[in-house]
């Protein structure tokens, strides 16, 4: 819940910085997909890492190693704050390019098709909300495993890996 408030305070900061700019700058000052578009490549990458991390247990609790219900919760919590904001961090300018400062390995479709990658977060966000509220380990394990679906087929449209080279 803590997250959850430090992130609405957080925007609600950016918003209010992003409408009215401070005396003698530019319009697009502070939008960081304009200013440091490797940032934002760097910052989402840090999410899905963190998104990585927390799915580690719920993974191996799917594939029948016991947790405990309240640390597979809080996982699943920590997922769905993470997956709310992750939609965002693909301004326009963070798209793959040759000059990019930093590489990413976001597809070209995410912003060809950006709805339905939108989309699959906010899902991928309210099942893993689902799953922090679960009441036992029985409602929890599916919900664990349709979150993993979730994330596999995301990144089976939208993630760019490049095979290793012989």
């Amino acid at each position: 819940m803590k997250i959850l408030i430090a992130a609405f305070s957080l925007a609600a900061a950016v918003a209010a910085a992003a409408v009215v700019p401070a005396a003698g700058q530019g319009p697009t000052t502070g939008l960081t997909g304009i200013d440091k578009p490797g940032d934002v490549v760097q910052a989402r990458q840090l999410l899905m890492d963190g998104i990585d991390e927390e799915m580690h247990d719920i993974d191996l609790a799917g594939s029948g190693q016991s947790f405990p219900l309240d640390g597979l919760k809080a996982h699943a919590d920590h997922i769905s704050t993470l997956m709310s904001a992750f939609p965002h961090l693909f301004p326009p300018q963070t798209q793959p390019s040759p000059d990019a400062p930093v590489p990413t390995t976001a597809s070209p479709a995410v912003w060809k098709e950006f709805t339905d990658f939108y989309d699959r977060a906010a899902a991928a966000a309210k099942t893993a909300l689902d799953a922090s509220q679960a009441a036992t380990l029985d409602q929890f394990k599916p919900l664990g495993t349709q979150l993993r679906a979730a994330c596999d087929s995301c990144h089976a449209k939208y993630m760019v890996v490049e095979q290793p080279k012989p």
